[in-house]
């Protein structure tokens, strides 16, 4: 940069501001620089040019451990959207899981005070993670994914967890049922907390009785869903609102070993609308939430915010809606 400089006859941070597209410099002095590079085959140095903005161009992902270890395509679908934002940007990721080695060192907190990132978009936290909100004083951009904390400040993209699960149970219950069971996800996060919530308000709101045994909480596991989907089985219900696609392939499996015919027997919604949902026999009715829209919405805002430091929190409120999805495992005609 030096040499071309020199040979310009201009300023070391002109050549800078004009290969940054600076429009502040003159036409022709501009024109005159990029000419010299283009003569001296110039090539301004990534890292370097990084440095000096203060950015690394790269953003953490961090996911839950179980994330890696399971069929989750919920976290698939999320680095899609992630990676078709930081691609389109010019940005790399890291990806991370919280482990409890990776936690208890603070990594995420190093990833950020290093530079090693510009900000981290967070898809692991639990409702009991307090301690993530020490992120709230510091400088970096630290936004929470899907599962947030309860009042915090944290910046946040999450879906209408609540309202989609109303959603779900309000179509089942229009569709006749009074006995529904809930294959529910685990209270350590809030999107499980809020479905539920949202079920069991649907359900009082209809002025039906939750029995206890209606409600089965489960991880986000499809064998496991199988196991809480023979209980729902034994009480008697007539139509299951499952709190996440991957629950719903679970209870169709339960249901077919058990000789149960999905819609006739046991009408079946889930919740996310993933992939796999337009593809297995029959086809799940569920409620849409655009996760790799949200997540490119996260990404989006990080790297608005290292452009813009003084962006408002007020961005992240466009998520896009939940949609009702009727196909065929619920019964009603389409």
């Amino acid at each position: 940069m030096r040499d071309v400089a020199t040979r310009c006859g201009v300023s070391i941070s002109t050549v800078s501001l004009v290969l940054s597209g600076d429009a502040r410099i003159p036409e022709d002095t501009t024109r005159r620089v990029l000419q010299a590079v283009k003569a001296m085959e110039y090539r301004p140095s990534v890292v370097a040019r990084n440095l000096a903005r203060r950015s690394s161009r790269t953003i953490g992902v961090i996911l839950p451990e179980f994330a890696l270890t399971r069929n989750q395509p919920f976290f698939y679908q999320a680095i899609q959207g992630i990676h078709s934002q930081t691609q389109s940007a010019g940005y790399k990721i890291i990806v991370e899981a919280a482990n409890p080695s990776f936690l208890e060192r603070r990594y995420y907190h190093r990833l950020l005070k290093e530079q090693s990132v510009d900000g981290i978009v967070y898809l692991a936290a639990n409702r009991e993670d307090s301690f993530l909100n020490e992120m709230v004083a510091e400088p970096y951009s630290f936004v929470l994914l899907g599962s947030t904390l309860p009042d915090s400040d944290l910046d946040m993209v999450r879906g209408d967890d609540m309202g989609g699960a109303k959603m779900a149970t309000d179509h089942l219950i229009s569709l006749g049922h009074k006995k529904i069971g809930h294959l529910a996800g685990l209270m350590t996060t809030s999107h499980s907390y809020d479905r539920e919530k949202g079920y069991r308000e649907a359900m009082t709101a209809a002025g039906l009785t939750v029995q206890h045994d209606w409600v089965q909480q489960t991880e986000y596991d499809l064998n496991k869903s199988v196991e809480a989907t023979n209980r729902l089985i034994n009480e008697g219900v007539t139509a299951i609102f499952a709190g996440g696609d991957v629950m719903a392939y679970g209870a169709l499996r339960a249901l077919h070993k058990n000789g149960k015919n999905v819609p006739s027997d046991m009408a079946l919604v889930g919740m996310d609308d993933l992939e796999m949902s337009n593809w297995i026999s029959p086809t799940l009715s569920t409620v849409r939430f655009d996760i790799a829209e949200m997540a490119a919405l996260a990404v989006k805002y990080i790297i608005n915010k290292v452009q813009s430091p003084l962006i408002k929190k007020s961005t992240l409120t466009d998520v896009p809606q939940p949609k009702l999805i009727v196909r065929d495992s619920c019964g009603a005609k389409r």
